[in-house]
């Protein structure tokens, strides 16, 4: 298949990953939307394996993604998801989803202490709709602080910039990314593993993944760490390497406590 992009509206999401079951297409269909932090859906044979939205997985995040109204879409081929969180047909998956809208259960996560956000908007897109404490919490926000560590470096009460950052998520300044953190020693096992298949030069492209996605530094979350697999991966030329780099990968979530 061919590359595959436009707008999203109400209902296109569901239509779309109805044919691209139909058209039994695997790789990557990326979501982006002007206020809100992006998903991805991953397919396999047209079957959807793998769903992410923020800090959401699985059905949960197909849902708020079918909930949106605007965006953009884009289709690429051939890239392996990450992670499986998803199994059974699109129609099954897409009717579990509904439901979860229906019921009003697809809602904001939660933030508390521990929660990482990042921003996708200025803040002159919502200044007047925020309070002055939600919008210092706002220009303190790096993408991989927790919510914790903001308050400790601000030297603001946690209470306060938990409420905050709570603002900034309902407004739309902000979302949560994610509430887990990795250990740093998972990149220089996993490096290891992908040094184990391609040899020294696998180390290389890790360390120009970690720079294109600003990585280098600093703690690292869940979200971060699948677009860090996907980046490397996509540098196995060949399918049996990518998939045994992948099942290794999964081998040590596991081992770290970072699968579903």
């Amino acid at each position: 298949m061919g590359a595959l992009y436009g707008d999203l509206e109400e209902g296109v999401l569901a239509n779309l990953l109805q044919y691209l079951a139909l058209s039994q297409a695997s790789g990557q269909l990326s979501l982006r939307h002007p206020t809100q932090a992006g998903g991805d859906v991953y397919l396999d044979d047209g079957c959807m394996v793998h769903v992410s939205a923020g800090a959401r997985e699985g059905v949960d995040a197909l849902a708020e993604l079918m909930a949106w109204q605007r965006g953009r879409f884009s289709f690429r081929g051939g890239v392996v998801a990450p992670r499986h969180t998803l199994s059974g047909s699109t129609d099954r998956l897409l009717l579990e989803a509904s439901h979860l809208l229906d019921s009003g259960r697809a809602g904001l996560p939660c933030v508390d202490e521990d929660t990482v956000l990042i921003t996708h908007t200025s803040a002159d897109d919502g200044r007047a709709a925020v309070s002055l404490a939600a919008l210092h919490v706002w220009r303190s926000v790096d993408g991989r602080s927790t919510v914790k560590a903001l308050a400790v470096a601000s030297g603001l009460p946690l209470a306060a910039v938990i409420e905050g950052a709570s603002e900034l998520v309902r407004s739309g300044l902000a979302a949560a990314t994610g509430t887990i953190l990795v250990d740093p020693a998972f990149v220089g096992a996993m490096t290891q593993e992908a040094v184990d298949i391609l040899g020294p030069v696998a180390k290389v492209f890790v360390e120009d993944a970690l720079f294109e996605l600003g990585l280098e530094d600093g703690p690292m979350t869940v979200g971060a760490l699948d677009e860090l697999i996907t980046t490397v991966a996509t540098q196995f030329r060949r399918s049996e390497w990518q998939h045994d780099f992948l099942s290794r990968v999964e081998r040590l979530r596991r081992d770290y406590g970072l699968s579903a």
